[in-house]
């Protein structure tokens, strides 16, 4: 299960989401990387399934079935802190399945630690709920043993959604 294994570590990441997703590029001038503590996060619950994806084809399609699970797994409205965005580096498996340990690659700083734990248990919540993923036999070629790092926000309460 990826709860055991999914840790903090204080990896750098990139200040913008897009070139996150992108191709590499260097930190824009005063950009500070974040320090996190390194500690062990583990669901208290085992995340329920979500009905079977149809076949991905695509990393749009693997983000879209994220989200879903994303959605069906965020914290309840009472406790969301509108905005708060945790990113976590993965790879997988050609079949799907996590390859190698996640990380929280980004966690808003602004929050409160009762806070950054709640969407953390969250996310890994998502993630179980989620694997493995059906990929297709071209995209899981194309993405096997590749670290993507994908965001999770929360932007339910933001003003205009």
């Amino acid at each position: 299960m990826i709860a055991a294994r999914l840790i903090v570590s204080s990896i750098a990441f990139a200040a913008d989401f897009a070139a996150a997703l992108g191709p590499a590029s260097g930190a824009s001038e005063g950009f500070t990387r974040p320090r996190m503590a390194l500690q062990h996060v583990q669901a208290t619950d085992p995340a329920p399934r979500l009905p079977h994806f149809r076949e991905l084809n695509t990393l749009v399609d693997v983000a879209r079935a994220l989200e879903t699970c994303w959605r069906a797994n965020q914290p309840p409205l009472a406790q969301a802190r509108p905005g708060m965005t945790v990113t976590v580096m993965l790879a997988f498996t050609r079949t799907g399945e996590i390859l190698g340990e996640p990380r929280f690659t980004y966690i808003t700083p602004e929050a409160k630690p009762e806070t950054r734990a709640l969407y953390q248990r969250a996310v890994v919540a998502a993630i179980d709920a989620c694997v493995p993923l059906p990929f297709s036999p071209a995209l899981g070629n194309a993405l096997a043993g590749t670290p993507k790092v994908m965001p999770f926000i929360d932007r339910r309460n933001e003003k205009g959604i």
